[in-house]
């Protein structure tokens, strides 16, 4: 999970979204317990507002940027997918970020 973690963070960093970059970061170094925590928040993958929901998006495009951020983001949900570590939107955000790499969107 740690390795999935730090690929998002760069991606992210890489993308400008030092914020959210730093969020992840945070993560990474902070207790077992709150790692899995934000594993399964809505900040990660809930709605409006959440990680998968805005990083990278510029004005509301998808970039290549965007696309990287999101294939981290399928590596990452997939693995808490295999763990049962999710949130109750994980799958959907994986298998709609799954759909549009398939597509090349």
């Amino acid at each position: 999970m740690r390795e999935n973690l730090l690929y998002l963070s760069q991606m992210l960093q890489e993308s400008g979204e030092s914020s959210y970059a730093a969020t992840i970061d945070d993560v990474i170094s902070a207790p077992s317990h709150e790692r899995d925590a934000f594993l399964v928040s809505n900040e990660l993958w809930g709605g409006a507002g959440s990680i998968a929901d805005q990083a990278g998006l510029v004005d509301v495009r998808r970039t290549d940027g965007t696309r990287k951020i999101q294939h981290a983001l399928i590596q990452l949900g997939s693995e808490q997918i295999r763990m049962g570590k999710i949130n109750p939107r994980t799958k959907t955000w994986v298998e709609v970020f799954k759909k549009w790499e398939d597509a090349g969107i």
